[in-house]
């Protein structure tokens, strides 16, 4: 594709009619970002061009383009255009984060498949993992334990399973640990105290169990690993039954709402 030139790569042979709303627009264009006719980075043709190519107004194309924005496919550029920007892990942490709040999803579901994800994706993770997996799991390791705020401490557990997951090179099954994790972490940061004192000791109790997981990946010893993650979520759980957080808790709850919005618009 030439540099500064729109991807054209609609249908032109007759498949489009007079009849295109701006829901049939979107199904065509978001069909074929989906099928990388449209790569992401790509800059979309002119509104003119589409009003012209699907012979309908220029509302109707600008309806179109604003609800592919909302979906996270594409971000308009004023002076510039519109370009193709989907991210799969993006797109599905905010459908996820919308369905589980309409579904009525508890914090408890969150902890349960967050474990049944990561013992269920040990295998792939010995079989998959890359020496950078390994160092990446080794670098979030050391993160949390060298963490001297709630912040820092909590970017280092969520890189930390986010690497564990993404380790087994599935990537459907990494999208949906993003979502469980990303989760996880707003509930801990609403619900639980700031206190460094606090995030330092529930930390460092599982420390160990860490460093076990991290050194059973690089040993390739899938019955290590599966022991150290059914332990490490064994002895989460454990801790939060002595918090204050309510396992049956909502993501619907109101004390959630701007937390999950956020986690819902994130881009």
């Amino acid at each position: 594709m030439t540099k500064g030139r729109p991807a054209v790569s609609v249908p032109r042979d007759g498949a489009v009619s007079r009849s295109h709303s701006a829901a049939q627009i979107i199904e065509v264009l978001r069909d074929q970002i989906a099928r990388g006719e449209l790569p992401r980075g790509s800059r979309l043709p002119s509104e003119k061009m589409l009003g012209e190519h699907f012979m309908v107004s220029a509302p109707t194309v600008r309806e179109a383009i604003r609800a592919l924005a909302a979906l996270g496919l594409v971000e308009s550029r004023h002076g510039s255009g519109t370009y193709v920007t989907a991210y799969p892990a993006e797109i599905a942490l905010s459908s996820l984060a919308t369905a589980a709040q309409l579904e009525g999803a508890t914090a408890s579901d969150i902890i349960q498949l967050l474990e049944t994800l990561n013992v269920g994706s040990v295998d792939y993770v010995i079989e998959n993992a890359t020496a950078d997996d390994i160092v990446q799991l080794a670098n979030a390791r050391d993160a949390i334990v060298a963490g001297q705020t709630r912040e820092e401490i909590l970017f280092g557990v969520e890189s930390f399973l986010r690497a564990l997951a993404h380790a087994a090179h599935r990537p459907l099954m990494g999208m949906f640990a993003d979502f469980l994790v990303r989760t996880l972490v707003v509930l801990e940061i609403e619900v639980f105290p700031e206190s460094e004192t606090f995030w330092r000791d529930w930390t460092n109790a599982l420390a160990g169990l860490r460093a076990e997981i991290v050194e059973a990946v690089a040993a390739r010893d899938a019955d290590r690993l599966r022991r150290a993650v059914s332990e490490y979520h064994s002895n989460a759980t454990g801790k939060l039954s002595g918090t204050k957080i309510d396992r049956q808790m909502k993501l619907s709850d109101p004390r959630f709402a701007t937390a999950v919005a956020e986690l819902i618009m994130r881009r």
